[in-house]
């Protein structure tokens, strides 16, 4: 059934409109419309119909569905009760994509979210999603950086990400343990094939569970020292310094 209901929700609440207005501010001109995933008790949906015309609200939390429709209905504001782990996204979106997506997605579910997301470039260009610190620098960093791992690797699949800045935990009710990081990720057509995507990021997973190992050691036995020099990579360096392009050319060689 996986995890609870409960604790999917990570209610957090934003209550800090600064940082409701900077988020705001980091989505693009076009398109005019803004999913919004969680709007909570409503401290980004405010400043959002401040600016757009059109938010789509998806609320995991039955309880919070009329108090926001009672508070923004007939603004331009549509509120739907679901879960954005399991709803039907061309559903939701594809009537009228695309769509900007602007969140403060739970830590527990945040990385799953995000991953659902990213390969939809189709109904959604600009993400603009609060998460964990963290996973935000995971997502955002480049082969060799701190960091850099298979949410990397899938991320550069679909689109350029960014962290634009830390959100401290006196922002939210009740106040998290952890640091936060407001993440921006315009997806694109990927530059593979998808086919060929999967291949390469299957390999990178096996090989980034050994991450101090030299790639040769990594990835066997996978592919061995042939596949290596094909795919023109070191065979002597780590796996974490491996672009997608990289693993692609190995899993074309394997």
């Amino acid at each position: 059934m996986g995890r609870p209901k409960r604790r999917r929700m990570g209610q957090n609440f934003l209550v800090d409109r600064e940082v409701a207005e900077r988020i705001v501010g980091a989505l693009a001109e076009e398109p005019p419309r803004v999913l919004e995933i969680g709007p909570g008790r409503g401290a980004l949906t405010e400043v959002l119909l401040e600016r757009f015309e059109r938010v789509l609200a998806l609320e995991l939390d039955e309880n919070l569905v009329p108090q926001l429709q009672q508070r923004f209905g007939g603004r331009g504001f549509e509120i739907r009760h679901g879960d954005a782990l399991r709803e039907d996204l061309d559903q939701l979106a594809a009537s009228e994509s695309p769509w900007q997506v602007a969140a403060n997605l739970p830590y527990s579910v945040g990385t799953a979210i995000l991953r659902r997301l990213m390969p939809r470039h189709d109904l959604f260009t600009r993400l603009v999603l609060m998460l964990q610190r963290e996973v935000a620098r995971r997502v955002a960093a480049s082969p060799g950086g701190s960091g850099h791992g298979l949410l990397a690797l899938e991320r550069a699949a679909w689109g350029e990400a960014r962290v634009l800045f830390d959100v401290p935990s006196r922002a939210f009710r009740p106040i998290p343990k952890v640091v936060s990081s407001v993440l921006v990720v315009d997806l694109r057509p990927p530059a593979f094939d998808p086919g060929a995507i999967a291949a390469g990021l299957a390999i990178a997973a096996h090989a980034l569970t050994k991450p101090r190992k030299m790639l040769s050691n990594a990835v066997a036995p996978l592919c061995d020292a042939a596949a290596i020099a094909g795919a023109g990579l070191d065979p002597a360096q780590r796996p974490g310094t491996v672009d997608l392009e990289g693993w692609i050319g190995l899993a074309s060689q394997s």
